[in-house]
């Protein structure tokens, strides 16, 4: 998954023969399957600014067995567990709990499910849909549900919603965080018309 805050970039991995554009505000995808272990440069080929220079990176390729033992030690700095903290550090757990309690939808097992909104149309719960619930709630809110959820524009960066993103695709029955410390959760706000 690919995004850009500022300029159009172009992702590159030369081993694998990938080249991407990376767009402004907007999700690209691009797959490979690797083959071979080992750590292989990746970098961004179109010149876009002034630390064009400095935007390189590296992809680590395991063997499964090795793989698996990093995820089982909490896959170390992975983006679902940046998610998780993020998710925790920003009490979204406070309206998005699993319990009865909960003021605003669960999150179990929503990624690729159709949502009903409160207008009656759907929509699939993909990668925009949850991106665009981050920084602008008040666009599609669920059904049965307050637009009380503030917007997070400001208050998060384009790798902080994909790692948020990352966390809601794989979160199952029973994985939503327990609450760590009681917050309130956000006034409710008086009910809004929709036109």
């Amino acid at each position: 998954m690919l995004t850009s805050q500022d300029v159009i970039h172009s992702f590159f991995v030369p081993a694998f023969r990938i080249h991407k554009d990376v767009l402004p505000n907007r999700y690209t995808e691009v797959w490979f399957h690797a083959t071979k272990p080992g750590s292989y440069h990746l970098f961004c080929s179109q010149y876009c600014g002034t630390d064009h220079a400095k935007m390189v990176g590296k992809i680590i390729v395991q063997e499964p067995d090795e793989y698996q033992a990093w995820l089982n030690h909490g896959g170390e700095n992975s983006m679902s567990t940046q998610g998780r903290k993020l998710f925790q550090k920003l009490q979204c757990v406070s309206c998005h709990s699993a319990d009865a309690e909960a003021r605003a939808p669960v999150l179990e097992g929503l990624f690729s499910r159709r949502v009903t909104l409160r207008d009656g149309n759907n929509v699939i719960a993909d990668e925009a849909y949850l991106r665009e619930s981050i920084l602008n709630p008040d666009a599609k809110v669920v059904a049965g549900f307050q637009p009380i959820m503030p917007s997070y524009v400001g208050q998060v960066d384009e790798e902080e919603i994909l790692q948020l993103i990352v966390f809601l695709k794989g979160l199952g029955r029973g994985q939503t965080p327990a609450r760590v410390e009681q917050a309130d959760p956000p006034l409710e706000l008086p009910e809004r018309t929709v036109p």
